[in-house]
């Protein structure tokens, strides 16, 4: 039966080195998957987690986990709240939650030591920690092969590798052994023999198979349609049916029976001509002694574990008699009477989280050439324009000197600059919202999101981490796309006053726009220009935290950019113009970017100033603190499954 209200306490429980879940209750929509669910699972043991699929058991872990938000109840991990200390929690916890997800582009030991920087190794520690992980679960010669291309079995012993990854004092596996062939099941179970005997380590092990985790675990909870039935010891749970025994002998099944019969032991028959004994309190070698001198031919008798569904029916029927003790999870449990103190034991979780993050999706970034690419191809457009410049120019001059032309102005590097940012920019915005909305909703796809929660990091730090590596990105690519551009612009044109050519003899080409005016006006218009290209990737990166459909997560980012170039149309010459970004990014409808005040200079002096000085950095600004905040707000809120 269940452990007696204060029996943990005499038995020594330490609750500030434990996992406990407390009053847990959980609902999707009309259904309710955990209904106060209270549980106590002791530091250094092994707690088999058992229920039939549906049960609850994954959501339950999920919430412990963090993955999930209980509707009430709470969770305290070595005396930690949780909720109110997420990164200590998790520094203390590791997880395999269903089927593991990598990044199928790289390898074994890449995709551990990525999450180990979470964790706050060092590269170097982290290298080593992911080889002596992957000889633990038996990958070691197969570290430097693509995760794309391992098995089922493989991809479950590496999850098991990075729920280890930071030496965490508690494990949490979600049905380990599913979809492993027999040598893989023995291979796991050995592994968390030895975590917990070996190292002692504290294993929380889901099942829905008793007979998996009956030989392995030394406590059993059991969840039956979100509630728990039972807690206790193993073999407390076992002794009630512990004495029963499976016969199969070379006579018929009646004769068996008859036999049974006189010898006061009542039968049950089983599948494939067999018998279920209680033997009570009778010696098993005494009872195959006696069939044996009466003519029976023994072909099989050995001990009948308990199937799932008979400890379902004994400890539900148990709970339903009336003058019994409850074995729901409305009981008084250890977990019901744990209290938490404040700080109860060290802190563990690593420094810095923000900055963990940032460097893991820096690095990720850097393993995909492709994104670089995509980040480069605006710079094609840019170029394709300088050489419709060039041929412009070189018609001009023709025409000038066959006398189509009386006069027209010399084109310029500053010019060629000023094309090339706008052909350049409108392409990189769309390119670099659509890169940012994959930065979370990408990880939602794959799956691989989960890894990242389960780090000692909360989901603010975690997607301001990875906002500023997208951010980081744009940066390079705007920087990379301005030095092509520069490096074009003067290959082709030269960084001379604009001047105005005239056909007339004798007449003097006269300057219409300085050098060093149009060399100040370009230094100055490049800070508002990157900006507004940050604020596109920031707008994308929302686009990600609002849906986890990586299809949809682009689509959302192009129309976002698309409805703010249209809303400036419709609020032309208006007010709350100067508070929508594309009036300070290049745009194909009508451009009032920094780059259009570049080319009135240029082409027009005598003309009005254009755009909005006054309001093209903060606005940016706004844009991108507004949309980063939104973000954050909206994946703290988010489910992980």
């Amino acid at each position: 039966m269940p452990f007696p209200i204060d029996a943990a306490r005499a038995k020594g429980f330490d609750e500030s080195m434990t996992l406990i879940l407390q009053g847990i209750s959980k609902r999707f929509g009309r259904f309710q998957a955990l209904n106060k669910v209270s549980l106590h699972v002791e530091s250094g043991s092994c707690y088999g987690f058992l229920g039939h699929n549906g049960a609850g058991k994954t959501t339950a872990m999920r919430i412990a986990l963090g993955l999930l938000r209980p509707d009430a109840g709470r969770v305290l991990v070595d005396g930690f709240d949780a909720a109110r200390h997420r990164r200590e929690a998790l520094a203390r916890m590791g997880g395999l939650i269903e089927a593991p997800a990598f990044y199928p582009w790289l390898n074994g030991r890449r995709n551990l030591q990525l999450l180990a920087g979470l964790d706050g190794l060092p590269p170097r520690t982290a290298a080593r920690e992911a080889d002596r992980l992957l000889e633990l679960v038996g990958l070691a010669h197969d570290a430097h092969r693509k995760v794309g291309g391992y098995s089922q079995g493989m991809r479950q012993r590496l999850g098991i590798a990075q729920a280890l990854l930071g030496s965490p004092s508690i494990i949490l596996l979600d049905e380990p052994i599913s979809g492993l062939d027999p040598e893989g099941i023995e291979e796991v179970r050995r592994l968390i023999t030895h975590l917990t005997r070996d190292q002692g380590l504290t294993v929380l092990l889901s099942s829905h198979q008793l007979a998996e985790v009956s030989g392995i675990c030394s406590h059993i909870g059991i969840l039956r349609k979100g509630r728990l039935l039972v807690e206790a010891p193993r073999d407390q749970i076992l002794s009630n049916q512990s004495r029963r025994y499976s016969l199969l002998t070379d006579r018929p099944e009646t004769e068996a029976v008859a036999w049974c019969t006189d010898h006061h032991l009542t039968p049950q028959t089983a599948p494939d001509n067999r018998l279920l004994l209680d033997l009570g309190e009778r010696d098993p070698q005494a009872v195959a002694r006696n069939l044996i001198n009466d003519g029976f031919g023994i072909l099989a008798f050995a001990p009948a574990p308990p199937s799932l569904e008979e400890i379902y029916l004994t400890y539900t029927q148990s709970a339903d008699e009336p003058g019994t003790h409850s074995t729901h999870t409305e009981k008084v449990s250890p977990a019901d009477t744990a209290t938490t103190t404040e700080n109860p034991t060290p802190r563990m979780a690593p420094a810095f989280p923000t900055l963990r993050a940032w460097r893991a999706e820096s690095r990720l970034l850097l393993s995909r050439f492709g994104i670089w690419l995509a980040l480069l191809m605006p710079a094609v457009f840019g170029l394709l324009a300088i050489l419709r410049l060039r041929l412009i120019q070189n018609q001009n001059l023709a025409e000038l000197h066959a006398g189509e032309l009386i006069s027209a102005t010399a084109i310029t590097a500053f010019e060629a600059i000023g094309v090339f940012l706008q052909a350049a920019l409108p392409a990189a915005g769309f390119i670099c919202a659509g890169l940012a909305s994959q930065a979370l909703a990408g990880e939602f796809a794959r799956g691989t999101l989960q890894q990242l929660a389960l780090r000692p990091i909360t989901r603010t730090q975690l997607a301001l981490g990875k906002a500023l590596g997208m951010l980081t990105a744009a940066m390079v690519a705007f920087i990379a796309t301005l030095t092509i551009g520069w490096a074009a612009a003067g290959a082709v044109f030269e960084f001379t006053d604009v001047v105005e050519i005239m056909e007339i003899k004798g007449a003097v080409p006269f300057v219409i726009a300085e050098a060093a005016e149009l060399r100040t006006a370009l230094v100055r218009m490049l800070p508002p220009l990157a900006l507004a290209l940050a604020a596109y990737t920031a707008l994308g990166f929302l686009a990600g935290a609002i849906t986890t459909k990586n299809g949809l997560a682009i689509g959302l980012s192009a129309g976002m950019i698309a409805m703010l170039d249209l809303g400036r149309e419709l609020l032309r010459k208006a007010p709350a113009e100067h508070f929508l970004l594309s009036a300070y990014h290049p745009s194909l409808l009508r451009d009032t970017s920094p780059v259009a005040h570049l080319l009135q200079l240029i082409r027009a002096p005598n003309d009005p100033v254009i755009g909005f000085p006054d309001s093209q950095f903060w606005v940016p600004i706004l844009w991108i603190l507004g949309t980063l905040l939104l973000s954050a707000l909206i994946f703290q809120r988010r489910s992980i499954r």
